[in-house]
């Protein structure tokens, strides 16, 4: 259930981006919404006149903010300025208080004209304890903070596995909450070539694979389908013939004009810096739409 919605903003129009689809998950949830920001130390001499500068400019700058959009939420609208690592931070704050969502830009510059969320939305989204759901700003940001256009459908990858399936339990609490249709999407790959395309037996042989792979992909969607539309939500499939299974994904989610793209994440952390798993990452970098990524443990 979400009950706490966390909003990260830096001063910037593009990180207010992600307010309107905050506020319209607000209202039809009732969950209360933080607006949240971060100083990062700058090691200056005059490090105190410059932490006490940015603070009253935070505190004014949110109070504002709460102001223009609290009439419009469906819970409480609350505040918070922390100071530290950006996305460290935040994730910290996700964790502590049991935040259920946290809503972000992918790009903003904040108000000391340092690029902010670009790089903290990419950090932030491989490591968060909750889903992230990232809004893409367009240029001039939100004409209106207070409306938001409900996605009509939400496109769900799975690929088979638990990790992509547990995506499945906030995409149904969203697509209750917007009376969304929800479609289940796996992409079959066009086989390995270990001999020439053009020989009659390698072409009758990949033709094979691919349509026993489109079997059991129906099949497998079928499955997944079943309870989630037990439960009162229009459910549809997908199977996807690609050579990479991002732009798949990106293919079906232009063609049915879908408004919000759900997936599951992995990260790897250590010397090996951490990476989203390389379908997500093309599909967060790529799509024009809201993507709602998680990233369950392992």
């Amino acid at each position: 259930m979400i009950r706490t919605i966390l909003v990260p903003l830096d001063g910037s129009t593009f990180a207010e981006s992600a307010l309107p689809l905050a506020l319209a998950i607000s209202r039809r949830s009732g969950a209360s919404i933080e607006l949240a920001t971060v100083h990062e130390p700058v090691p200056t001499f005059a490090y105190q006149e410059w932490e006490a500068a940015a603070r009253e400019w935070s505190e004014s700058y949110l109070a504002d903010v709460k102001d223009r959009v609290s009439a419009s939420a469906g819970g409480s609208v609350e505040t918070s300025i922390h100071s530290g690592r950006v996305a460290d931070t935040l994730r910290k704050r996700a964790e502590g208080e049991g935040v259920d969502l946290t809503v972000m830009a992918t790009h903003g510059r904040g108000a000391f004209t340092r690029t902010w969320l670009g790089g903290v939305a990419d950090n932030f989204v491989r490591h968060a304890p909750c889903p992230v759901l990232l809004v893409r700003p367009d240029e001039e940001g939100p004409a209106d903070l207070t409306g938001h256009e409900v996605p009509e459908t939400i496109l769900v990858p799975l690929d088979g596995s638990e990790l992509s399936a547990t995506i499945l339990d906030i995409v149904n609490e969203l697509a209750l909450l917007f009376g969304s249709r929800v479609v289940l999407v796996r992409v079959v790959a066009y086989p390995v070539e270990i001999a020439s395309p053009y020989l009659p037996h390698t072409v009758r042989m990949n033709q094979e694979i691919v349509e026993e792979a489109k079997r059991v992909a129906e099949q497998y969607l079928k499955r997944v389908a079943a309870p989630l539309a037990a439960r009162g939500l229009e459910v549809d499939h997908q199977v996807v013939v690609d050579t990479q299974a991002g732009h798949g994904i990106l293919k079906a989610a232009q063609e049915r004009d879908v408004g919000l793209i759900a997936m599951s994440t992995h990260g790897r952390g250590g010397v090996a810096r951490a990476v989203l798993g390389s379908t997500a990452d093309k599909v967060i970098r790529g799509a024009h739409r809201p993507i709602l990524a998680y990233r369950p443990d392992e």
